[in-house]
Protein backbone atom coordinates (compact mmCIF):
# COMPACT_ATOMS: atom_id res chain seq x y z
CA UNK A 1 0.00 0.00 0.00
CA UNK A 2 2.85 2.37 0.87
CA UNK A 3 4.48 1.68 -2.50
CA UNK A 4 1.22 2.41 -4.29
CA UNK A 5 0.83 5.75 -2.51
CA UNK A 6 4.41 6.65 -3.34
CA UNK A 7 3.78 5.82 -7.01
CA UNK A 8 0.67 8.03 -7.07
CA UNK A 9 2.55 10.93 -5.51
CA UNK A 10 5.38 10.55 -8.00
CA UNK A 11 2.87 10.79 -10.88
CA UNK A 12 1.56 14.09 -9.54
CA UNK A 13 5.05 15.41 -8.90
CA UNK A 14 6.02 14.65 -12.51
CA UNK A 15 3.22 16.95 -13.65
CA UNK A 16 4.25 19.60 -11.13
CA UNK A 17 7.83 19.57 -12.42
CA UNK A 18 6.53 19.80 -15.98
CA UNK A 19 4.41 22.86 -15.10
CA UNK A 20 7.33 24.48 -13.29
CA UNK A 21 9.23 24.55 -16.56
CA UNK A 22 6.67 26.82 -18.20
CA UNK A 23 5.13 30.22 -17.42
CA UNK A 24 3.78 29.85 -13.89
CA UNK A 25 5.02 27.12 -11.61
CA UNK A 26 3.32 25.21 -8.82
CA UNK A 27 5.08 26.08 -5.55
CA UNK A 28 4.99 23.63 -2.65
CA UNK A 29 2.13 23.99 -0.20
CA UNK A 30 -0.05 21.85 2.03
CA UNK A 31 -2.88 22.57 -0.41
CA UNK A 32 -1.02 21.46 -3.54
CA UNK A 33 -1.58 17.71 -3.39
CA UNK A 34 -5.28 17.86 -2.42
CA UNK A 35 -5.85 20.24 -5.32
CA UNK A 36 -4.05 17.97 -7.79
CA UNK A 37 -5.96 14.91 -6.58
CA UNK A 38 -9.27 16.67 -7.19
CA UNK A 39 -8.29 17.78 -10.71
CA UNK A 40 -6.61 14.59 -12.04
CA UNK A 41 -6.17 10.91 -11.34
CA UNK A 42 -2.51 9.77 -10.99
CA UNK A 43 -2.77 8.14 -14.44
CA UNK A 44 -4.02 11.40 -15.95
CA UNK A 45 -1.23 13.37 -14.27
CA UNK A 46 1.35 10.93 -15.65
CA UNK A 47 -0.07 11.33 -19.16
CA UNK A 48 -0.31 15.12 -18.97
CA UNK A 49 3.29 15.43 -17.78
CA UNK A 50 4.28 14.32 -21.30
CA UNK A 51 2.10 16.81 -23.21
CA UNK A 52 3.97 19.89 -24.50
CA UNK A 53 2.83 23.46 -23.96
CA UNK A 54 3.36 24.41 -27.60
CA UNK A 55 0.73 23.17 -30.09
CA UNK A 56 1.19 19.70 -31.61
CA UNK A 57 -1.07 17.57 -33.77
CA UNK A 58 -2.48 14.29 -32.47
CA UNK A 59 -0.28 12.51 -35.03
CA UNK A 60 2.86 14.15 -33.64
CA UNK A 61 1.89 13.32 -30.07
CA UNK A 62 0.98 9.75 -30.97
CA UNK A 63 4.47 9.22 -32.38
CA UNK A 64 6.15 11.06 -29.52
CA UNK A 65 4.38 9.17 -26.74
CA UNK A 66 4.02 5.83 -28.48
CA UNK A 67 0.23 5.84 -28.01
CA UNK A 68 -2.19 4.76 -30.79
CA UNK A 69 -3.58 7.73 -32.70
CA UNK A 70 -7.27 7.20 -31.91
CA UNK A 71 -6.55 6.59 -28.23
CA UNK A 72 -4.50 9.76 -27.83
CA UNK A 73 -7.01 11.83 -29.80
CA UNK A 74 -9.82 10.58 -27.56
CA UNK A 75 -7.83 11.45 -24.42
CA UNK A 76 -6.88 14.90 -25.67
CA UNK A 77 -10.45 15.74 -26.68
CA UNK A 78 -11.66 14.74 -23.22
CA UNK A 79 -9.01 16.93 -21.57
CA UNK A 80 -10.10 19.77 -23.87
CA UNK A 81 -13.68 19.37 -22.64
CA UNK A 82 -12.41 19.55 -19.06
CA UNK A 83 -10.46 22.73 -19.71
CA UNK A 84 -7.03 21.19 -19.20
CA UNK A 85 -5.75 21.02 -22.77
CA UNK A 86 -6.48 23.59 -25.46
CA UNK A 87 -7.77 22.25 -28.76
CA UNK A 88 -7.07 24.59 -31.69
CA UNK A 89 -8.62 24.05 -35.08
CA UNK A 90 -6.34 25.52 -37.73
CA UNK A 91 -6.73 25.66 -41.51
CA UNK A 92 -4.80 22.45 -42.05
CA UNK A 93 -4.91 20.54 -38.75
CA UNK A 94 -6.17 20.32 -35.19
CA UNK A 95 -3.47 20.99 -32.61
CA UNK A 96 -3.35 20.44 -28.87
CA UNK A 97 -1.36 22.14 -26.11
CA UNK A 98 -1.25 21.69 -22.36
CA UNK A 99 -2.61 24.67 -20.45
CA UNK A 100 -0.48 26.42 -17.85
CA UNK A 101 -1.19 26.41 -14.11
CA UNK A 102 -3.50 29.43 -14.23
CA UNK A 103 -5.34 28.15 -17.31
CA UNK A 104 -6.18 24.69 -15.97
CA UNK A 105 -6.86 25.61 -12.32
CA UNK A 106 -7.87 29.25 -12.06
CA UNK A 107 -9.58 29.98 -15.37
CA UNK A 108 -11.22 27.00 -17.02
CA UNK A 109 -12.99 25.32 -14.07
CA UNK A 110 -14.73 28.59 -13.22
CA UNK A 111 -15.76 29.42 -16.79
CA UNK A 112 -18.43 26.71 -16.57
CA UNK A 113 -20.07 28.54 -13.69
CA UNK A 114 -21.18 25.27 -12.14
CA UNK A 115 -22.33 25.07 -8.55
CA UNK A 116 -21.80 21.42 -7.70
CA UNK A 117 -19.95 19.32 -5.13
CA UNK A 118 -16.68 19.22 -7.08
CA UNK A 119 -16.55 22.98 -7.53
CA UNK A 120 -17.44 23.59 -3.88
CA UNK A 121 -14.60 21.28 -2.83
CA UNK A 122 -11.95 22.74 -5.08
CA UNK A 123 -12.81 26.47 -4.77
CA UNK A 124 -11.55 26.83 -1.14
CA UNK A 125 -8.38 24.92 -2.05
CA UNK A 126 -7.72 27.21 -5.00
CA UNK A 127 -8.17 30.29 -2.85
CA UNK A 128 -5.96 28.99 -0.05
CA UNK A 129 -3.27 27.77 -2.46
CA UNK A 130 -3.18 31.15 -4.19
CA UNK A 131 -2.78 33.04 -0.91
CA UNK A 132 -0.38 30.51 0.61
CA UNK A 133 1.95 29.89 -2.33
CA UNK A 134 0.98 30.71 -5.90
CA UNK A 135 0.50 34.47 -5.54
CA UNK A 136 4.21 34.96 -4.86
CA UNK A 137 5.16 33.15 -8.07
CA UNK A 138 2.30 34.65 -10.06
CA UNK A 139 2.86 38.29 -9.23
CA UNK A 140 6.63 37.82 -9.49
CA UNK A 141 6.34 37.02 -13.20
CA UNK A 142 8.13 39.76 -15.19
CA UNK A 143 5.22 40.38 -17.59
CA UNK A 144 1.59 40.71 -16.58
CA UNK A 145 -0.75 38.54 -18.67
CA UNK A 146 -3.44 41.23 -18.56
CA UNK A 147 -3.15 44.96 -19.07
CA UNK A 148 -5.72 47.54 -18.15
CA UNK A 149 -7.42 49.23 -21.07
CA UNK A 150 -9.08 52.56 -20.37
CA UNK A 151 -12.78 53.20 -20.63
CA UNK A 152 -12.98 55.17 -23.89
CA UNK A 153 -14.87 58.21 -22.66
CA UNK A 154 -12.31 58.70 -19.89
CA UNK A 155 -9.56 59.88 -22.29
CA UNK A 156 -9.48 63.64 -22.79
CA UNK A 157 -7.79 63.69 -26.22
CA UNK A 158 -8.96 60.65 -28.19
CA UNK A 159 -6.54 61.48 -31.02
CA UNK A 160 -3.79 60.07 -28.81
CA UNK A 161 -5.35 56.59 -28.57
CA UNK A 162 -3.36 53.87 -30.29
CA UNK A 163 -5.34 51.05 -31.99
CA UNK A 164 -4.35 48.49 -29.33
CA UNK A 165 -5.60 50.91 -26.65
CA UNK A 166 -9.05 51.52 -28.11
CA UNK A 167 -11.44 48.92 -26.73
CA UNK A 168 -14.22 49.76 -29.20
CA UNK A 169 -11.94 49.30 -32.22
CA UNK A 170 -10.51 46.10 -30.74
CA UNK A 171 -13.99 44.63 -30.26
CA UNK A 172 -14.96 45.65 -33.79
CA UNK A 173 -12.07 43.63 -35.27
CA UNK A 174 -13.10 40.25 -33.82
CA UNK A 175 -14.98 37.68 -35.88
CA UNK A 176 -16.28 35.51 -33.05
CA UNK A 177 -17.54 36.51 -29.59
CA UNK A 178 -18.19 34.45 -26.48
CA UNK A 179 -18.89 34.96 -22.79
CA UNK A 180 -18.14 32.77 -19.78
CA UNK A 181 -18.60 33.02 -16.04
CA UNK A 182 -15.89 35.05 -14.33
CA UNK A 183 -13.72 32.29 -12.86
CA UNK A 184 -12.30 34.51 -10.11
CA UNK A 185 -15.71 35.62 -8.87
CA UNK A 186 -17.07 32.08 -9.13
CA UNK A 187 -14.43 30.48 -6.91
CA UNK A 188 -14.80 33.26 -4.33
CA UNK A 189 -18.59 32.91 -4.28
CA UNK A 190 -18.35 29.14 -3.76
CA UNK A 191 -15.89 29.44 -0.88
CA UNK A 192 -17.62 29.73 2.52
CA UNK A 193 -14.49 31.39 3.92
CA UNK A 194 -14.52 34.16 1.29
CA UNK A 195 -16.83 37.13 1.06
CA UNK A 196 -19.28 36.78 -1.83
CA UNK A 197 -18.95 39.28 -4.67
CA UNK A 198 -21.95 41.42 -5.62
CA UNK A 199 -20.87 41.96 -9.22
CA UNK A 200 -22.25 40.32 -12.36
CA UNK A 201 -20.57 36.98 -13.03
CA UNK A 202 -21.37 36.25 -16.69
CA UNK A 203 -18.96 38.81 -18.14
CA UNK A 204 -15.65 37.09 -18.96
CA UNK A 205 -15.23 37.73 -22.71
CA UNK A 206 -13.23 35.65 -25.19
CA UNK A 207 -12.80 35.96 -28.91
CA UNK A 208 -11.95 34.20 -32.15
CA UNK A 209 -9.89 31.01 -31.64
CA UNK A 210 -10.15 30.97 -27.83
CA UNK A 211 -13.81 31.90 -28.02
CA UNK A 212 -14.53 29.00 -30.37
CA UNK A 213 -12.62 26.58 -28.15
CA UNK A 214 -14.66 27.71 -25.15
CA UNK A 215 -18.02 27.33 -26.89
CA UNK A 216 -17.14 24.01 -28.53
CA UNK A 217 -16.20 22.57 -25.14
CA UNK A 218 -19.14 23.94 -23.19
CA UNK A 219 -17.12 26.47 -21.18
CA UNK A 220 -19.23 29.41 -22.34
CA UNK A 221 -21.70 30.57 -24.96
CA UNK A 222 -21.51 32.46 -28.24
CA UNK A 223 -22.76 36.06 -28.20
CA UNK A 224 -22.94 38.93 -30.69
CA UNK A 225 -20.71 42.00 -30.93
CA UNK A 226 -23.63 44.09 -29.68
CA UNK A 227 -24.02 41.87 -26.61
CA UNK A 228 -20.28 42.17 -25.99
CA UNK A 229 -20.47 45.96 -26.02
CA UNK A 230 -23.45 45.89 -23.66
CA UNK A 231 -21.51 43.68 -21.20
CA UNK A 232 -18.59 46.14 -21.34
CA UNK A 233 -20.93 49.06 -20.70
CA UNK A 234 -22.49 47.37 -17.68
CA UNK A 235 -19.03 46.52 -16.35
CA UNK A 236 -17.86 50.13 -16.68
CA UNK A 237 -21.02 51.38 -14.96
CA UNK A 238 -20.37 48.91 -12.11
CA UNK A 239 -16.84 50.25 -11.63
CA UNK A 240 -15.05 47.18 -12.98
CA UNK A 241 -11.65 47.32 -14.71
CA UNK A 242 -11.36 46.17 -18.30
CA UNK A 243 -8.40 43.75 -18.33
CA UNK A 244 -7.29 42.74 -21.82
CA UNK A 245 -4.72 40.29 -23.22
CA UNK A 246 -1.35 42.01 -22.81
CA UNK A 247 -0.26 42.17 -26.44
CA UNK A 248 -0.89 44.39 -29.47
CA UNK A 249 -1.81 41.45 -31.69
CA UNK A 250 -3.58 38.19 -30.92
CA UNK A 251 -5.88 39.63 -28.26
CA UNK A 252 -8.38 36.95 -27.21
CA UNK A 253 -9.67 38.00 -23.77
CA UNK A 254 -11.30 40.93 -22.05
CA UNK A 255 -11.96 40.41 -18.34
CA UNK A 256 -14.06 42.77 -16.25
CA UNK A 257 -12.26 42.76 -12.93
CA UNK A 258 -12.99 43.70 -9.34
CA UNK A 259 -10.21 44.07 -6.73
CA UNK A 260 -11.94 41.70 -4.31
CA UNK A 261 -11.69 38.63 -6.58
CA UNK A 262 -9.37 39.15 -9.56
CA UNK A 263 -6.10 37.19 -9.39
CA UNK A 264 -4.27 40.28 -10.64
CA UNK A 265 -5.98 43.00 -8.62
CA UNK A 266 -6.26 40.89 -5.49
CA UNK A 267 -2.45 40.94 -5.38
CA UNK A 268 -2.38 44.63 -4.44
CA UNK A 269 -3.50 43.66 -0.95
CA UNK A 270 -0.07 42.05 -0.57
CA UNK A 271 2.21 43.85 -3.02
CA UNK A 272 1.27 47.40 -4.11
CA UNK A 273 1.60 48.48 -7.75
CA UNK A 274 1.19 45.01 -9.26
CA UNK A 275 -2.35 44.59 -10.55
CA UNK A 276 -2.80 44.76 -14.33
CA UNK A 277 -0.07 46.28 -16.46
CA UNK A 278 -0.91 50.02 -16.49
CA UNK A 279 -2.28 51.83 -19.52
CA UNK A 280 -0.46 54.72 -21.16
CA UNK A 281 -2.68 57.16 -19.28
CA UNK A 282 -2.85 58.84 -15.88
CA UNK A 283 -5.49 60.91 -14.14
CA UNK A 284 -5.82 64.68 -14.16
CA UNK A 285 -8.34 66.65 -12.12
CA UNK A 286 -10.02 70.05 -12.12
CA UNK A 287 -9.98 71.03 -8.43
CA UNK A 288 -12.65 73.69 -8.99
CA UNK A 289 -15.10 71.07 -10.27
CA UNK A 290 -14.23 68.44 -7.66
CA UNK A 291 -16.72 68.29 -4.77
CA UNK A 292 -14.64 65.81 -2.77
CA UNK A 293 -17.63 63.47 -2.70
CA UNK A 294 -15.35 60.40 -2.48
CA UNK A 295 -16.98 58.40 -5.30
CA UNK A 296 -13.68 58.05 -7.14
CA UNK A 297 -11.97 56.91 -3.92
CA UNK A 298 -14.62 54.24 -3.41
CA UNK A 299 -14.23 52.77 -6.90
CA UNK A 300 -10.45 53.03 -7.46
CA UNK A 301 -9.21 49.41 -7.67
CA UNK A 302 -5.61 50.30 -6.83
CA UNK A 303 -6.10 52.47 -3.74
CA UNK A 304 -4.50 55.30 -5.73
CA UNK A 305 -6.98 57.87 -4.37
CA UNK A 306 -7.81 58.96 -0.85
CA UNK A 307 -10.09 61.57 0.68
CA UNK A 308 -8.20 63.70 3.20
CA UNK A 309 -9.27 67.01 4.74
CA UNK A 310 -12.04 67.34 2.14
CA UNK A 311 -9.55 66.94 -0.71
CA UNK A 312 -8.82 64.10 -3.11
CA UNK A 313 -5.20 62.97 -2.84
CA UNK A 314 -3.87 61.21 -5.95
CA UNK A 315 -1.01 58.70 -5.73
CA UNK A 316 0.05 58.47 -9.37
CA UNK A 317 2.60 55.73 -8.68
CA UNK A 318 -0.28 53.36 -7.85
CA UNK A 319 -2.52 54.34 -10.79
CA UNK A 320 -3.03 51.87 -13.65
CA UNK A 321 -4.96 54.37 -15.79
CA UNK A 322 -8.12 52.28 -16.06
CA UNK A 323 -10.47 55.27 -16.14
CA UNK A 324 -12.91 53.89 -13.59
CA UNK A 325 -12.62 57.06 -11.46
CA UNK A 326 -13.37 59.22 -14.51
CA UNK A 327 -16.36 57.15 -15.56
CA UNK A 328 -17.84 57.20 -12.05
CA UNK A 329 -17.20 60.88 -11.25
CA UNK A 330 -20.58 62.66 -10.97
CA UNK A 331 -19.05 66.10 -11.50
CA UNK A 332 -16.91 65.55 -14.64
CA UNK A 333 -13.96 66.72 -12.58
CA UNK A 334 -11.31 64.30 -13.85
CA UNK A 335 -10.06 62.71 -17.06
CA UNK A 336 -7.14 60.69 -18.44
CA UNK A 337 -4.08 62.12 -20.21
CA UNK A 338 -1.06 60.48 -21.77
CA UNK A 339 1.71 59.25 -19.46
CA UNK A 340 5.16 60.73 -19.94
CA UNK A 341 6.73 57.28 -19.97
CA UNK A 342 5.36 54.88 -22.60
CA UNK A 343 4.38 51.44 -21.34
CA UNK A 344 5.86 48.49 -23.22
CA UNK A 345 3.17 46.24 -24.68
CA UNK A 346 4.39 42.95 -26.23
CA UNK A 347 3.77 42.78 -29.96
CA UNK A 348 2.07 39.37 -29.81
CA UNK A 349 1.34 36.45 -27.45
CA UNK A 350 4.65 34.79 -28.32
CA UNK A 351 6.64 37.78 -27.08
CA UNK A 352 4.42 37.94 -23.99
CA UNK A 353 5.14 34.31 -23.11
CA UNK A 354 8.81 34.18 -24.03
CA UNK A 355 9.92 37.57 -22.74
CA UNK A 356 10.98 36.39 -19.25
CA UNK A 357 13.29 33.62 -20.46
CA UNK A 358 15.21 32.84 -23.59
CA UNK A 359 13.30 31.43 -26.54
CA UNK A 360 16.05 28.86 -27.03
CA UNK A 361 15.56 27.51 -23.50
CA UNK A 362 11.83 27.05 -24.00
CA UNK A 363 12.28 25.33 -27.36
CA UNK A 364 14.75 22.96 -25.74
CA UNK A 365 12.24 22.26 -22.97
CA UNK A 366 9.59 21.42 -25.58
CA UNK A 367 11.77 19.04 -27.63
Amino acid sequence: MLGEETSKREAYLKLVEHLRGWIFGMPDSEYLMPMLELRFTPEEAEFLSQIPFLPHTAEQLSERLGVPLEEIREKLDEFARRGIVTRMEGRTAVRYALGDTIFMFYRNPGWWGRDDEWNRRIAPLLNKYYTDALAEDFRGHPTQALRAIPINEAIKDTREIMPYEDILKIVDNFEYYSVSTCACRHRKNLDPDSESCRHETLNCLHFDRLGRYIVQNGLGKEITKEETLEILKRAADAGLVHGISNSKEGIDTICNCCPCCCLFLESIKKVPQRGHQPTNYVREMDEDKCKACGVCVKFCPMNALELKDKKIIYHQELCIGCGVCVHKCPNDACWLVRREEEQHVPENPRELVFQPVSYTHLRAHET
